[in-house]
């Protein structure tokens, strides 16, 4: 079985062999989910038509993709606890449960999908945009809505090896799906002329076969977890311990017989992973919802180049922040089992370091956006659209010097959300959240100021943010989270 126990070994290497993976992984998400509108900006010859309309329905994408993540972090921090405490029977039931409770909520997401899906376009002002970017964009979210349940299969599954440690097989299956995608959605393209229809049809049919196959892997490999040892299986201290909180998901009157019996569901594993998963959702979802607000006032202004403009530039942006995001998941389930291991101190060095590393690659990344900024943003439209690429690097110029900021912030949430402290956690995204999207409209709206006033709210967002991310840790208020073993 291909996991990793994160509680031995040097903590900043052991953090970035399992990092390293989910980076080149998150790098590969990144291309597949920017293949479409690299794809409808170079091989659809409609003036920006095609990728407005991509861009127009990617933050509707977002919110489906925020709330399959968000069952991710539930499920990756419980199980990563009773991983990191060697509770190798609860490991596999857990696994279980995960994924019963991922096909449910996936059924529930489709349904509501498909009967929100225009009216949430029209709520978004995308028909300011014009008829042929509203009607493609409802035909490009349709299709993709209808893939919702390999969506979240794939993300639950993937956070699930992560939190056993085993970040290379999503890697692998990624890549695999990733260049599928591209290969698909060129042909749909290209030769069969399916405009965006043919994108989305690409993407369901790479992340249906994606889905399969991790799932398969998954239920293979768990099958061969080690059986518990007797001191897990008998030894009832720790279940004497302390509350909830400490994860060691001990049923009353525990016995090795029942430990043995590995069930295939647990309610009381269940409400552990809802606990964790509806806070992340929430923040995850809100957070992409408020970027539905933006993206409706950017889209008012009825101007298809800076809708095509903003989506490309916002896509290149992701790119470093998702990099940011997955060395904080990763933060977080480093940090979960060592304290599942009663290894506090290692989870504080693995956060130092982690630190010290995303610092650099913040300040690499800035020079690097600064100076190719027009570049990237000419690779959606093959160099051929000079007010696109003119307002795309535009954003880039005034986001990236403060890429140093949101990388404190975001090292800072994925410690405290693998200590448990989700309020903190919460609290430090919703700042950022509230401040970006009310400051959006209250520059625009009411002091009647350009979209480049929307473009600044971000960087005032994650300065607030950060703050009080920082704040949250020095509090030490998420070792109370943590237990009474520590």
């Amino acid at each position: 079985m291909a996991t990793k126990d994160m509680s031995i070994g040097k903590p900043i290497k052991v953090l970035y062999a399992f990092a390293l993976p989910m980076i080149i992984s998150v790098l590969f998400q990144q291309f597949y989910n920017i293949a479409d509108s690299l794809i409808a900006g170079n091989f659809i010859n409609d003036n920006g038509i095609a990728l407005a309309a991509v861009n127009a329905a990617y933050p509707v994408t977002v919110v489906f993709i925020a709330i399959g993540n968000g069952f991710g972090v539930g499920g990756s921090v419980a199980i990563s606890r009773i991983f990191g405490a060697k509770q190798y029977s609860r490991t596999k039931t857990a696994t279980l449960t995960a994924l019963i409770n991922i096909f449910i909520f996936a059924l529930i997401f489709t349904v509501i999908g498909v009967f929100t899906c225009k009216p949430l376009l029209s709520a978004m002002n995308s028909q300011d945009l014009g008829q042929d970017v509203f009607a493609q964009s409802v035909d490009y979210l349709n299709i993709y809505i209808y893939g919702l349940t390999f969506l979240f299969v794939y993300n639950v599954v993937s956070c699930i090896f992560q939190a056993l440690g085993n970040s290379k097989t999503p890697l692998f299956l990624l890549i695999f799906s990733t260049v599928l995608n591209v290969i698909v959605d060129i042909i749909f393209v290209k030769y069969c002329n399916m405009g965006v229809k043919g994108l989305a049809w690409g993407t369901f049919l790479a992340q249906g076969i994606a889905s399969v196959l991790s799932l398969i892997l998954l239920l293979v490999n768990i099958s061969k977890l080690p059986k518990d040892t007797a001191e897990n299986i008998s030894d009832e201290s720790q279940c004497q311990s302390g509350d909830k909180s400490t994860f060691y998901y001990c049923p009353k009157n525990s016995t090795k017989q029942s430990r043995k019996e590995n069930p295939v569901f647990s309610l009381s594993i269940w409400s552990s992973i809802m606990l964790m998963a509806l806070p992340s959702i929430l923040q995850n979802s809100t957070v992409s919802i408020g970027q539905l607000f933006v993206q409706g006032l950017v889209n008012s202004f009825g101007n298809a180049n800076l809708v095509a403009a903003y989506g490309s530039a916002f896509k290149i942006n992701y790119i470093i922040i998702s990099i940011f995001l997955t060395i904080s998941n990763a933060m977080a389930t480093f940090t979960s089992q060592n304290i599942g291991a009663n290894r506090l101190d290692r989870a504080k060095e693995g956060l130092k370091g982690g630190l010290i590393s995303m610092v650099a690659i913040a300040l690499l990344s800035t020079a690097i956006y600064l100076i190719f900024a027009k570049a990237l943003v000419g690779a959606f439209v093959n160099g051929q659209n000079d007010e696109i690429i003119a307002i795309g690097s535009q954003f880039l110029y005034i986001l990236s010097p403060f890429y140093i900021v949101v990388c404190i912030k975001i090292i800072f949430d994925g410690f405290i959300r693998g200590a448990g402290d989700m309020a903190g956690f919460t609290t430090s995204t919703m700042t950022d959240l509230v401040l970006r999207v009310g400051l959006s409209f209250l520059f625009v709206k009411a002091c009647h100021l350009s979209y480049v006033s929307i473009w600044w709210s971000w960087p005032i967002g994650w300065v607030v943010g950060a703050a009080v991310s920082v704040v949250f840790y020095l509090s030490k208020r998420w070792q109370k989270t943590a237990g009474k073993t520590l």
